[in-house]
């Protein structure tokens, strides 16, 4: 990102002028604090527009239906991806259970085998540890190295022939490591397996793969 400064990013959250102290959040991985123009389009849909999105045929219903699809758009074009790929979800929790649960219990068998990594956050483990419990499939992980970038430098190790889904960290939330996701997602789809990168804590990087 250029120009970044940090300065003129703080006076963009209000919630920086209602602490009696300097204010230091950390948090964002968990929570992440809004800034005033989130805030003022969601004060604005709930005082000129609240209605239901594609149902309603009133003015009102096609603003919100229209803005709906805008902030698809945006996302879209922010990640690089396709605005038909888009799913609006209650939060990344939801988003991986949603193919873990629908997916993964309709398609893996107790001779294929989930790759994830050593430095997942337990919404990207969890979910797949049920999977695999509930399949029979295996559950294998991908180490780091000292440094905390993954071991990726014998591929063949970890992506084989029964490898049918792997599930991603973009950027640890621990550690601070921005994985190479392009080349998981790469070498993933070398073998035929179906992909998911947990991807949020990345995301205000742009486009993920």
């Amino acid at each position: 990102m250029d120009n970044f400064d940090p300065i003129q990013i703080r006076e963009d959250f209000p919630i920086y002028n209602h602490s009696e102290s300097p204010l230091v959040y950390l948090d964002n991985a968990a929570t992440t604090q809004r800034p005033q123009a989130v805030l003022d389009a969601v004060n604005k849909y709930y005082t000129e527009f609240n209605a239901n999105v594609h149902r309603a045929l009133y003015s009102f219903g096609e603003k919100a239906t229209a803005a709906y699809e805008d902030a698809r758009q945006t996302i879209a074009d922010f990640i690089g991806a396709d605005n038909t790929s888009i799913i609006f979800t209650g939060g990344t929790t939801e988003s991986i259970n949603l193919p873990a649960y629908a997916w993964a219990r309709n398609n893996l068998t107790s001779n294929d085998e989930i790759l994830v990594t050593e430095m997942e956050h337990h919404s990207n483990l969890v979910p797949w540890q049920l999977a695999a419990e509930a399949t029979g499939a295996s559950l294998k992980y991908i180490p780091f190295n000292e440094d905390g970038s993954l071991e990726l430098e014998d591929p063949d190790k970890y992506f084989t022939a029964k490898t049918k889904f792997v599930a991603v960290i973009h950027q640890s939330n621990v550690l601070g490591t921005i994985n190479p996701v392009k080349d998981i997602v790469r070498m993933a789809h070398d073998v035929g397996a179906v992909t998911l990168v947990d991807g949020p804590n990345g995301s205000p990087m742009g486009a993920l793969i």
